[in-house]
């Protein structure tokens, strides 16, 4: 199968279109103090023609662009169509956006019975960033790692850094400077747990004991699910706050990990599903709020590089559109105009609030 496999990729390679795009410093990487804004856009869902205009009148610093596997290439005995994501690359490299693709649903013909296989994972980055040099300058590595629905396994941290440093190496090999966003860790609910998944701390030390302090620069957490105010402090019994990250950076910090950075890259302002008093932020003034004093937090955390805030457009046609800014040809999400606001503020204020670059990555109350 992986013979079919290679001879697949390099016919991929070169009967497709080579598009190059120039590289760009972007903010929210190590070594950056500036907090970077994205929002995603996937595109395979609905409405992506009118979501790429809206990308370019927003001109975020990031769009996360998920891609799954399994509908790129459904059998390994075909290369894998590419040609969806060209619109998106070209919009991103026009405005200066950087890109971030997640890496997402991997098919059944991938799997091992330790998750996805290492090498044709490597095989497909590969091929992702050679088809659009520059333009992509990160690669989240199978967010939600530490679900069984994501991984397409029962957990495992060592599987996940073996994975990791594979296609580290491969990249490595070739030259290509990219960033690998590792974990894109969830917490699990107790149905989650009970069909499989990994409480997302452990797995993280998980990690650890795998060495990713020495080889993953930044790791990355995720929130579809939320529940009060973005003040509410964490703890162990109920992680489904915006606080959440404190714990994850204790994880860190008790690694030594004084060096690495967290993205937010999902996250979904409460909507009842943990707590029904959570509806309240379906109000477009409450979810305002609640994403000002959001922002206010993340802002200060100096360890925080990059947030993506909103779905562009739907996931995919099936999708109910509430929870994007784009709900139609000519219809926005009541937010849009204050997330244009926000984006243009970002991007022409340089150095942001809470985030002098004078000071340095974290904060000297957060070391050990």
């Amino acid at each position: 199968m992986k013979r079919w496999f290679c001879l697949t990729w390099i016919l991929a390679l070169a009967l497709g279109i080579l598009i190059t795009y120039p590289s760009h410093a972007a903010s929210g990487l190590p070594g950056s103090p500036d907090l970077a804004l994205g929002v995603t856009y996937y595109p395979d869902g609905s409405l992506s023609e009118v979501a790429l205009q809206s990308l370019s009148t927003l001109k975020p610093h990031w769009v996360n662009v998920p891609i799954a596997w399994q509908r790129l290439q459904p059998n390994p005995d075909t290369a894998p169509d590419l040609s969806t994501l060209d619109p998106v690359m070209q919009t991103a490299a026009k405005e200066g956006i950087a890109v971030m693709v997640s890496l997402t649903q991997p098919p059944p013909w991938a799997l091992t019975p330790g998750g996805p296989d290492a090498t044709l994972t490597a095989q497909l980055v590969l091929t992702l960033v050679q088809r659009y040099p520059g333009a992509i300058q990160a690669v989240e590595l199978f967010p939600g790692a530490n679900v069984m629905e994501e991984w397409g396994s029962l957990p495992n941290p060592s599987n996940y850094a073996h994975l990791y440093l594979e296609v580290q190496e491969v990249l490595r090999d070739k030259g290509i400077p990219l960033y690998l966003i590792a974990g894109g860790l969830q917490p699990p609910t107790s149905t989650q747990i009970a069909n499989g998944a990994m409480n997302d701390l452990q797995f993280l030390e998980g990690l650890y004991q795998n060495g990713a302090a020495s080889f993953m620069p930044i790791l990355s957490l995720q929130f579809p699910l939320l529940s009060g105010d973005p003040l509410k402090p964490s703890n162990p019994q109920f992680p489904w706050v915006l606080r959440h990250y404190e714990q994850v950076r204790q994880v860190m910090l008790s690694h030594h990990h004084t060096e690495g950075i967290l993205w937010l890259t999902c996250l979904v302002v409460p909507d009842g599903k943990i707590n029904p008093e959570d509806r309240i932020y379906l109000a477009t003034e409450n979810e305002i709020k609640w994403w000002r004093q959001a922002l206010v937090q993340i802002r200060s955390q100096l360890y925080i590089g990059t947030l993506f805030i909103y779905d562009l457009n739907p996931a995919s046609t099936n999708s109910t559109p509430t929870r994007s800014l784009i709900l139609g040809t000519h219809e926005r999400h009541p937010l849009y105009p204050w997330i244009r606001w926000l984006l243009q503020q970002s991007s022409a204020e340089g150095p942001q609030l809470g985030r002098p670059k004078d000071q340095a990555l974290t904060k000297n109350r957060d070391r050990p």
